[in-house]
């Protein structure tokens, strides 16, 4: 099982988030044990801007051991399909960039953002943290 991580889960764990810090640091574990962590280029610029560092960001992200993986240009041009379908709604391109990454290279996208589900790409699961703690 490969699981893509969204910013904002890893923010919470960071940021130690009272609401949801300790239900995204328990997500993230039980990811890790049933496979691997990827993260999107996307990803990780929004997480360096939240840590305001690269290097911060990338201890982060290897004390959790999470992988970058390239978006790759089927992803991106899915992507971008998606957001030219949508453009009415106040979605960014990089959430679609996420979502259509987390298709290519995951087996979901583990994000307390449920509205990625309305972005139009097909095939992709997303799972929150709270139902990733009581499963």
């Amino acid at each position: 099982m490969i699981t893509a991580i969204d910013t904002n889960v890893l923010i919470d764990i960071v940021g130690g988030d009272p609401l949801f810090g300790d239900a995204s640091r328990m997500a993230i574990d039980a990811a890790a044990r049933e496979g691997r962590l990827v993260v999107s280029p996307e990803v990780v610029a929004e997480f360096t801007t939240g840590c305001g560092s690269a290097k911060v960001a990338f201890d982060v992200l290897d004390i959790l051991k999470v992988s970058y993986v390239d978006t790759g240009l089927p992803a991106a041009g899915r992507a971008g399909e998606a957001r030219a379908r949508h453009r009415a709604r106040s979605r960014i391109t990089a959430d679609y960039l996420i979502a259509a990454h987390a298709v290519d290279h995951a087996d979901r996208l583990l994000t307390r953002d449920a509205d990625f589900t309305d972005l139009g790409i097909e095939g992709l699961t997303v799972v929150s943290p709270s139902e990733m703690v009581s499963a």
